[in-house]
């Protein structure tokens, strides 16, 4: 169970300084990996598991997003086949 409700995460993902923030961050962790000396792999790994954290931040956020529309359209759905109430 998620500590965000849809709401939240609606709210973070539109955010624009988050939005922006994270754009920054990936592009930073890429030219790290780019950039970095050709036997410096530690540095590659970790710039390539900070983007992978970053990904799974924002797809954490979409699922969050995703199940609270889905739960609606399900609670909506159960009130019209009179299987459920609004109270």
């Amino acid at each position: 169970m998620s500590d965000f409700e849809p709401g939240d995460a609606q709210q973070l993902k539109d955010n624009p300084v988050l939005r922006s923030a994270f754009a920054s961050l990936e592009k930073q962790l890429i030219d790290e990996a780019v950039y970095a000396d050709a036997t410096d792999d530690d540095s590659r790994y970790r710039a390539t598991v900070g983007i992978q954290v970053l990904r799974y931040l924002q797809r954490h956020l979409d699922k969050v997003i995703f199940d609270g529309k889905r739960n609606v359209v399900k609670m909506a759905s159960n009130i019209a086949k009179g299987n459920d109430s609004w109270t």
